[in-house]
């Protein structure tokens, strides 16, 4: 299936004068169809971890998939520029942060399972901490693959499964 952004990366690569808003409105519409976007394949994976047999293994499994989403150099270019115009325009700031919260709640739902089926009894703010920790590796990830195009993607995804594993093993 071709995903919203690669559509908008295609059409960027086609205009000589920039975008043309064929399908959207302004680039407003634009951010906030690719953020909706984003944001619906993450609900889509929460609900997948916790409908897992094990959803700490099925986490810990599926972060390389999404490590190696997050290294992906033209779609980690996409979301770098959403975030700096998010900074420039509040409007599109809000649309971000509004996003961003709907997927920690998530994540937190998910990983307080995973935690309280090991038998951690946690407070939320311990939970959420873990929560930014895990948002913090994969945001941090498109920075990476800006800098260091040459990374090694698979070495860096067992990395980031043993601070997974780590992380959720930590006392909350």
């Amino acid at each position: 299936m071709i995903q919203l952004h690669q559509c908008v990366r295609l059409d960027f690569r086609l205009s000589e004068h920039g975008f043309r808003y064929h399908y959207f409105e302004n680039k407003e519409a634009i951010i906030a169809a690719i953020v909706a976007q984003d944001l619906e394949t993450l609900l889509t994976l929460t609900a997948e971890l916790r409908a897992a047999c094990n959803v700490r293994h099925a986490l810990i499994e599926r972060a390389a998939e999404g490590v190696l989403d997050q290294l992906d150099p033209d779609s980690a270019a996409l979301k770098v520029e959403i975030v700096a115009e998010a900074a420039r325009n509040s409007h599109v700031a809000q649309i971000v942060r509004e996003a961003d919260a709907t997927c920690r709640r998530e994540l937190m739902v998910t990983i307080r399972a995973i935690r309280s089926a090991a038998g951690h009894d946690d407070t939320p703010e311990a939970t959420a901490d873990m929560v930014e920790v895990l948002a913090a590796l994969f945001e941090g990830l498109l920075l990476r693959t800006i800098r260091n195009p040459e990374l090694d993607r698979k070495h860096v995804a067992q990395r980031i499964q043993l601070a997974i594993n780590d992380l959720l093993d930590q006392p909350g």
